[in-house]
């Protein structure tokens, strides 16, 4: 607990926050009644028979390690950097600033960094907290200074040091974040295979005896031709003249009997279109006019259904 500066005066130091609270209590019992914790800028252990100074002006930064622009700096575990304080003045508010302070030498391209304490202007009130160069070596900066803490004073005495840093979980922390993560994935993975299940997709698409059909995900089917004939319209039915072609078989089956719209595309003559038979494997056309004898019929088939 105590850096002996002198074995044989047998004086030694220590920062305040070492002390416990019963050491403490026992240190002011030293000084005059009504004393604080303040009063401690020496005291004697007799235990330890060493008349300790208190090394207050200092700030212990203890093991971690540091990421800043891409550079890395670390305190090593079970070790401590100590960084010296001004002291306050009476009367009057500071806020200091320690920065981890980054340089790369112009000439040699040797980087190194240091813990660099930036004093701010003391004030009545409303302190300020100082400027500090903000670099990126990455970039070709020579200095760097992250803020790591601010010191805030109120007269002679530290009121709060403040930390700037964010800090990451140790590797626990990170496993459970990893598990958590994990988890989510598997449950998006689960939402997209949802999805994907809902959603259409062809599962095939051909052409065979002059249609053109294409099968969906969801057994929907959907074909369409361009039927082409040559007729006589003679049968007389209400002073209209008709004829009916030869069965006409689809190049798939359907499951049930399909939905078939048609309509004349082009001709020399005046008709009309229509299908009758229709079954899951084809279908008739029927072309009829008022006006009796051949007739070249062009025919587009939109035909729709399930296959499955």
């Amino acid at each position: 607990m105590y850096e002996v500066i002198n074995e044989n005066l047998g004086i030694a130091k220590c920062s305040l926050m070492d002390l416990t609270a019963e050491q403490v209590n026992q240190f002011l019992g030293q000084w005059e009644p009504g004393a604080n914790i303040d009063s401690l800028i020496l005291f004697y252990d007799k235990e330890e028979d060493l008349i300790v100074l208190s090394s207050n002006n200092l700030l212990k930064i203890r093991s971690g390690m540091m990421a800043h622009h891409g550079c890395i700096s670390c305190v090593d575990i079970g070790t401590y950097d100590e960084v010296t304080l001004t002291s306050g003045s009476q009367g009057m508010k500071r806020i200091d600033l320690i920065v981890n302070r980054y340089t790369r030498n112009a000439e040699t391209e040797v980087e190194n960094c240091s813990w660099k304490v930036i004093q701010g202007k003391p004030v009545a009130s409303n302190p300020a907290v100082p400027a500090y160069t903000s670099g990126n070596l990455q970039n070709g900066d020579l200095v760097d200074e992250c803020p790591a803490f601010e010191v805030h004073y109120d007269g002679i005495n530290v009121t709060e040091v403040k930390s700037l840093l964010s800090v990451t979980d140790g590797l626990s922390g990170l496993s459970s974040k990893l598990g958590n993560v994990k988890a989510d994935l598997t449950k998006a993975n689960n939402n997209i295979a949802i999805i994907n299940s809902n959603l259409i997709s062809i599962v095939e698409r051909g052409t065979k005896n002059n249609y053109n059909y294409t099968k969906y995900s969801n057994g929907d089917m959907v074909m369409w031709s361009k039927y082409t004939w040559n007729t006589n319209l003679a049968t007389s039915w209400y002073n209209w003249y008709f004829a009916s072609s030869a069965a006409v078989g689809f190049p798939v089956a359907f499951k049930q009997a399909p939905l078939i719209i048609v309509s004349p595309a082009k001709t020399n003559e005046l008709y009309g279109l229509g299908v009758t038979e229709v079954t899951t494997t084809g279908y008739k056309l029927t072309a009829y006019s008022p006006k009796q004898g051949m007739c070249y019929v062009q025919a587009d088939m939109l035909i729709i259904g399930k296959w499955k």
